[in-house]
């Protein structure tokens, strides 16, 4: 029972840590993701302003780069979907074994206070 606590510790460890890498990278992809609406808002603006002073070229030029940003947003809202999907699961999972955690260390106490887990029914 010792080995399997240990064990269990073990991996809930190491499923926290990728839970707190996993939000860290999320962070970092939402930031990114606000960095570049800001970005595109402020190329439409220039595009705009390009336009007002006859500057067609000047206009086009930022509307390719706001195009861009766009692109780069969409691709970022998948990873930060799947960084979501990744945390959720991992979250999951840590749940789990911090449950089957709790059942040994408690079935263990039962054993160690001289009662069985289970009434004289044979029921928990």
């Amino acid at each position: 029972m010792a080995q399997e606590l240990s064990r269990l510790t073990a991996r809930l460890a190491d499923a926290r840590s990728g839970i707190a890498r996993l939000a860290r990278s999320r962070e970092r992809v939402q930031a990114q993701l606000t960095a570049l609406e800001q970005q595109e808002v402020k190329l439409g603006r220039q595009a705009d302003m390009a336009r007002q002073f006859g500057r067609e070229d000047l206009a086009q030029v930022a509307r390719a780069r706001q195009q861009d940003t766009q692109s780069q947003r969409a691709e970022l809202a998948i990873q930060l979907g799947q960084l979501l999907d990744e945390e959720a699961k991992l979250t999951l999972a840590a749940r789990r074994l911090q449950a089957r955690k709790a059942r040994i260390y408690w079935f263990g106490l039962q054993g160690q206070d001289g009662e069985g887990p289970f009434d004289a029914s044979g029921r928990p």
